[in-house]
């Protein structure tokens, strides 16, 4: 008779097959193919069946290459698409997406899901606002019962908001090319070289002088409230209300989702302001947007740069002439949220400022955000008592191109105007380390960029890099250190048990076996307790599938599971089998080990105690348990102790 193996617990020892996501492309090796798995963003936990059906309808239809590489400039890497993460600041590309998969992780900052998670960070939405977006844009009809009365509220809201402000900018844009009272609009648009190509592109459009214009073609009450809240109505002290708008040129501003969220319009008379911008709304977030960058986004994207400019008839007068890749942030300074939206069309930004005060003071204030968003940038200087539309309208396409190329870097622009402005001596040079130190406030995180930024400078300077930092100011605040990674990481996740819920992962409807195997009790690691109660819950859905496993899933647990859908190789059905009656059978043999374990210590005490009766029994079960696991060892003899895979 063959002798049973030593007791022995193998919590601790590599499972057959080795780790799914270590073994890309080793198509010889035991391992499992990474099926075709599409996983949720923000679902709410129990979805109606008619919205869960809608759901995955959408997410069939929804192209995540499509939507992605609109802001990511993807490039092919093997089965993957690569480009720079759009969720944090990088050169090096590490954010990957899987067409296949319908997934996206990024290795630098652990941002990872699917095509609705993408769409929901990207965009600022909700899941119900991201559903009905993508179901909108593919053709896809949705249910009309809510998914959840709070989220439908909100998103019944921004879609009436939607709605009012189209509705508004088709009747401005009808008025300006079509109404008597627009006449002037029109000769003013004449005048700043403006032809009706751009002002149909753009949709411009005209407020009449009066006071009630779109306040007598919104009847519906419902429509009165969402165009009060949109910022296109006022409502009067005592009662009523006017509209906001009024004699004015307006530009429409629209989303990347080509939505109008608000409206800039330039004074035709003598009123102030000059200019009047929407005010903030849930729809209409001015640090986001920037006009002209739906509309030109292809263009940019062409061209790997964008110009930037100050001004709404700066970028027009640029259209106009053909240069259709600029943009323009709304009366406001430079933002990160609006850097980070052009880097997913341009290689590079080139600021065109006029050459005063103002324009070296917003570009000392650029040049922080785009050294931490790492997009270049560039400055164009025009000649005094030009801005963009002036010198275009003037000099022609060719001569602002010829600017463009020569454009200064944007961190030596500043400094050359610094120096320019305070001298070299040592006075100024004080007055230029000052300056410089509170560009450094915004660089903070960052801690490359700030010590290229240090270095760069100190030595024009002439000063030690410490001296730089320091000067006669107090040390600008260290930033706060990052709070301490929890202990339930995948490093706390012991190998064994990583392989496991890598399978399980991957191939869900093996689940049930795994449990009737005891994979609750291998399963020590906290880390690995959460993943595979998401699990649990997640196949309770939808037998085979683990559609919302990301949605179940939140922090490192996330990061985990949408690296290895990337990072997964694919195997034959018949190899995939394999693995898993191999773990399957590894699982019980150790379950069985356990129990003999048990047994020896219960064999010793009844031997202490002398209840001889007691412990024949028990080694009867010994017996038992013993040819049980020398029958799992020969189904998988490499298993045993003397033939580790």
């Amino acid at each position: 008779m063959q002798k049973p193996p030593a007791l022995r617990c193998r919590r601790c020892e590599p499972l057959p097959g080795g780790n799914l996501s270590s073994q890309p492309g080793k198509a010889n090796s035991i391992g499992v193919v990474a099926l075709i798995v599409y996983t949720f963003g923000m679902l709410p936990k129990s979805p109606l069946p008619d919205n869960n059906d809608a759901v995955q309808r959408v997410k069939d239809a929804a192209d995540i290459l499509e939507i992605i590489g609109e802001v990511v400039s993807l490039k092919k890497a093997g089965v993957n698409y690569k480009g720079c993460c759009p969720f944090h600041s990088e050169k090096t590309p590490s954010f990957t997406v899987n067409p296949q998969r319908g997934s996206f992780h990024c290795f630098g900052c652990s941002e990872g899901g699917d095509v609705f998670s993408f769409y929901m960070k990207y965009h600022n939405t909700t899941f119900p606002e991201a559903l009905q977006n993508l179901a909108r844009r593919y053709n896809v009809l949705l249910p009309e019962k809510p998914l959840s009365h709070q989220d439908q509220a909100r998103a019944k809201q921004k879609s009436g908001l939607y709605e009012v402000l189209a509705k508004s900018a088709d009747l401005y844009h009808q008025l300006l090319v079509h109404g008597q009272e627009a006449a002037g609009a029109r000769r003013y648009l004449e005048e700043r070289g403006i032809p009706p190509e751009t002002t149909k592109s753009f949709k411009l459009g005209y407020a009449p002088a009066g006071w009630d214009f779109l306040a007598r073609q919104l009847t519906d009450p419902a429509e009165v409230e969402l165009a009060l809240e949109a910022g296109l109505l006022v409502k009067k002290e005592r009662g009523g209300h006017y509209d906001r708008f009024r004699d004015r040129l307006l530009c429409p501003i629209f989303n990347l989702a080509g939505q109008v969220a608000g409206f800039s319009g330039r004074i035709l008379g003598d009123g102030q302001p000059k200019y009047m911008n929407s005010p903030e709304s849930p729809v209409y977030d001015k640090s986001r947007l920037l006009f002209g960058l739906y509309q030109n986004r292809e263009a940019i994207r062409r061209q790997r740069r964008c110009l930037l400019v100050e001004g709404n008839f700066d970028l027009l007068a640029l259209a106009a002439q053909g240069l259709d890749y600029a943009a323009a942030p709304l009366g406001t300074a430079l933002t990160v949220q609006q850097v980070r939206a052009l880097k997913g069309y341009a290689e590079e930004a080139v600021i065109l400022f006029d050459g005063d005060a103002a324009g070296v003071k917003a570009a000392v204030r650029a040049v922080p955000i785009f050294l931490a968003e790492e997009l270049p940038a560039r400055v164009v200087v025009l000649p005094t008592g030009h801005d963009p539309d002036t010198f275009v309208r003037e000099f022609g396409r060719k001569k602002m191109e010829d600017l463009v190329a020569q454009a200064m870097p944007l961190a030596d622009f500043v400094f050359t105007s610094l120096l320019a402005r305070y001298g070299s001596g040592l006075e100024g040079k004080a007055k230029i380390g000052a300056e410089l130190r509170t560009m450094l406030t915004g660089l903070a995180g960052h801690q490359l960029q700030h010590s290229l930024f240090v270095a760069h400078f100190s030595q024009k300077l002439g000063i030690s890099p410490e001296q730089m930092v320091s000067g006669k100011e107090p040390k600008p605040p260290t930033p706060p250190a990052p709070p301490a990674l929890s202990r339930h990481t995948e490093k706390s996740l012991p190998q064994k048990q990583k392989q496991l819920l890598e399978f399980l992962i991957i191939f869900p409807e093996y689940l049930q076996k795994f449990l009737e195997a005891g994979i609750e009790v291998m399963i020590t690691s906290p880390f690995g307790c959460t993943i595979l109660q998401h699990l649990r819950e997640a196949v309770r859905y939808e037998s085979g599938r683990h559609d919302r496993l990301l949605d179940l899933a939140a922090g490192p647990e996330k990061a985990f599971i949408s690296q290895l859908l990337i990072t997964a190789p694919a195997f034959t059905d018949e190899l995939r089998e394999l693995a898993a009656a191999e773990k399957l059978n590894w699982l019980r043999q150790c379950g069985i080990k356990l129990r003999l374990e048990d047994l020896t210590k219960q064999i010793n005490e009844a031997q202490k105690a002398g209840d001889f009766e007691h412990l024949m029994r028990l080694i009867e079960r010994k017996k038992g348990l013993d040819n049980e696991l020398l029958t799992q060892n020969s189904a998988f003899p490499s298993q045993s102790e003397d033939g580790k895979r």
